[in-house]
């Protein structure tokens, strides 16, 4: 992605139990991933699963597209009136309008998180979804024409996914070598990291906000004189600032309400990344990032 100072995501909302997706008995069976292919030549995904822990696997054919995404809309919320406050989001600028469209957005949906992919390779997440309907999207399509399709309002790749209930237990989600969690502290937003990460086993990701969303945006550092410090101030003031990390090389999770958990899989590969977000705070609509929510780790 090229004008990241456009995603001005996302904020509040209500908190809800953390959702575990490690099962504590062993596991039993292991529904097969549902696949979303994504691209300027059309979207592709799952209209039904079964409830539990659903893993989808995303892939992209363009550079405009790549962040999908799953959501729940309230009762009595139309997708109508979702898709607007999405696109509101991305397009308002000053910062009480963000954090208002944040509002309008957080109201309409709990965010479910996703998968961010590049083109050539493949990502995947799993989430815990209960028996309702689902809406799979493309989040890039919502950002303007300097980053994804540019669709007009209505046609941007939003498809319904119908959970229908589980006619035994399942199986837990996949097993992560180490967690991510995003907090508050009395120095503002961190990533927590427990265990560590490795190239061939899921990263598990929890949103421990209170009344914020919040994202995993992960790039790898081709440059070792990077440091944190050198990232945030690169969101502070992302157009003035060189920038320390390729955009094109995005992965990661779009935004999960407080009290949410996902689990990812990425093409990493040895080397040092950084754990970032381009959500934008509750508190100014400043990247959470430029507050200080920046971690590097080194995957061996």
């Amino acid at each position: 992605m090229s004008k990241w100072t456009r995603r001005r995501l996302l904020t509040a909302g209500a908190a809800t139990g953390v959702v575990a997706l490690i099962g504590a008995a062993a596991p039993q069976r292991r529904p097969e991933p549902l696949d979303v292919v994504t691209g300027e030549d059309g979207f592709s995904a799952p209209v039904t699963a079964t409830a539990g822990a659903v893993t989808f696997q995303v892939r992209t054919t363009s550079t405009r597209t790549g962040i999908v995404g799953v959501a729940r809309l309230r009762p009595g919320i139309g997708e109508a009136a979702f898709r607007r406050h999405l696109r509101d989001v991305f397009e308002k600028e000053g910062p009480q309008d963000v954090i208002r469209a944040s509002k309008d957005l957080m109201a309409d949906a709990e965010l479910l998180g996703g998968a961010m992919a590049v083109r050539g390779s493949q990502s995947s997440f799993t989430a815990w979804l209960r028996p309702g309907r689902y809406l799979v999207l493309e989040y890039k399509d919502f950002e303007g024409p300097y980053i994804g399709r540019n669709p007009l309002p209505g046609e941007e790749y939003v498809r319904p996914l119908l959970v229908h209930a589980a006619d035994d237990a399942g199986a837990g989600g996949p097993r992560p070598s180490a967690t991510v969690t995003a907090v508050d502290t009395a120095r503002g937003p961190r990533f927590v990291l427990e265990g560590r990460i490795h190239r061939e086993r899921p990263l598990r990701y929890v949103n421990a906000m209170r009344g914020q969303v919040d994202e995993l945006a992960v790039y790898p550092l081709t440059d070792d004189s990077v440091t944190e410090a050198h990232i945030q101030a690169y969101f502070r003031d992302p157009r003035n600032t060189p920038e320390p990390f390729d955009l094109a090389t995005q992965l990661g999770t779009p935004p999960l309400s407080p009290g949410r958990s996902a689990v990812i899989e990425m093409p990493l590969d040895r080397g040092r990344y950084a754990l970032t977000s381009w959500v934008t705070s509750m508190e100014d609509a400043q990247h959470l990032s430029a507050h200080g929510q920046v971690l590097i780790v080194t995957v061996p």
